[in-house]
């Protein structure tokens, strides 16, 4: 693979086979991209060009497919894929194998072309670190949304990701005060965990309905989106009722609650790779764990997949990287994987790994699409991804612009 930066002293010329734009129906042939200045400028077509124009621009011509660098909605730069509570060790006792493994994984984004990601949060701030020092300069990585420290009730699940609350008015002024630390969205624990002893046992509901609205509305306020961990009709009902702007895993949905997601356009990360994966591998995570909850309950957050799809919610590719068995960059295909197997259509799941998960990290009309006056964040992979997603685990190219978005 290889990473170019594009310098914005310098105009190129972006020579694809097939270039998609992130939005259209279908990639087209011929079409030529300017970039100048640093930005994104006109297509045309590649017979337009006469050898003039070809001889004073830096060019880069690309056997395959030009197209929006992969988008993840849903990461923990500070877990390691294997054993939270190891993780938590390195981050007090260990801080540089835990520096280590963020480079590694921001460079492990890059190689399997997600050039975006959102960071779901931990209580060290690591993800918030990882945005600064990519950012800076400090390694090569994707760009980073980060949610810092979540918010949740002390006593409830949630320990390793804030310092915790036990009243609402505490959780308006850490919201405050996250906000100064410089998270770019909000996360609010809504639920507990999915039981994987218990089919369909989710742990408790943290805020009513009206607490949540005033967290919600707190966090918009100071212009900060809102990201909800939420399982169970209950508590994913709450996060819809108070203004979340996504909802995190939603396991245990009903139809009702994706129509009212499409209704108010809260857009849905349903996660699959954690469960998939474990079910794939046959891996029990912990003592106790049955295999068949597991995979039953994949099987239907699949099945609720393809029929939020059809009801227009607007959902976005996230894996939950971190997790147990989700590999950072790696595990993106995999998720891809598990759409694909649900009955999302190449073309579908494009989209929603583009450009709608642009929209839901907050980041529409930086990334996530080819457009005239955006920064270069695209790849390019060989073949026709239309034709097999496949050829996204092997991106040849990479641009980044010189500087980071803003």
């Amino acid at each position: 693979m290889r990473i170019v930066k594009i310098d914005h002293h310098k105009d190129y010329l972006l020579l694809p086979d097939l270039l998609w734009d992130g939005i259209s129906d279908n990639p087209v042939k011929g079409q030529a991209v300017f970039i100048n200045k640093g930005v994104i400028g006109q297509f045309v077509p590649v017979s337009s060009l006469c050898d003039s124009t070809l001889k004073s621009l830096e060019t880069i011509r690309l056997d395959g497919t030009l197209m929006p660098g992969l988008v993840d909605c849903h990461v923990h730069f500070s877990m390691n894929c294997e054993n939270l509570f190891q993780a938590i060790d390195e981050w007090d006792n260990r801080p540089h194998l835990v520096e280590d493994r963020v480079r590694e994984a921001a460079a492990d984004y890059l190689a399997n072309g997600v050039l975006a990601v959102r960071d779901g949060g931990d209580k060290k701030n690591i993800g918030l670190q990882v945005r600064n020092s990519v950012n800076s300069g400090r390694y090569p990585g994707p760009v980073v949304t980060a949610a810092g420290r979540a918010v949740y009730r002390k006593g409830r699940y949630g320990e390793f990701l804030g310092p915790g609350i036990e009243s609402v008015n505490e959780a308006l002024t850490q919201i405050e005060l996250f906000r100064k630390e410089g998270i770019d969205q909000l996360k609010v624990i809504v639920s507990g965990l999915v039981s994987f002893k218990e089919f369909g046992v989710v742990g408790s509901l943290q805020f009513t309905t009206s607490e949540l609205r005033a967290i919600v509305n707190k966090a918009h306020s100071l212009g900060l989106k809102v990201m909800a961990h939420a399982s169970s009709v209950e508590a994913v009902e709450a996060a819809i009722r108070a203004g979340v702007d996504s909802v995190e895993h939603g396991y245990f949905l009903e139809t009702r609650l994706l129509e009212l997601m499409a209704k108010y356009l809260v857009a849905w990360v349903p996660t699959l790779a954690p469960l998939g994966n474990l079910a794939a591998g046959r891996h029990l995570p912990y003592e106790g764990a049955d295999m068949e909850v597991i995979r039953k309950t994949h099987e239907i957050q699949m099945a609720r997949v393809k029929e939020a799809f059809e009801l227009g919610v607007m959902i976005g590719v996230g894996t939950d990287a971190g997790a147990n068995r989700v590999r950072h960059g790696y595990s993106y295909h995999e998720e891809l994987s598990y759409y694909a197997a649900a009955g999302l259509s190449s073309h579908s799941i494009l989209r929603l790994a583009t450009s709608v998960s642009a929209k839901i990290i907050g980041r529409s009309g930086e990334i996530g699409a080819i457009s005239q006056g955006q920064k270069p964040f695209l790849i390019g992979v060989p073949g026709n991804p239309f034709e097999s997603l496949d050829v996204l685990k092997n991106p040849g190219l990479v641009l980044l612009p010189e500087t980071p978005v803003d």
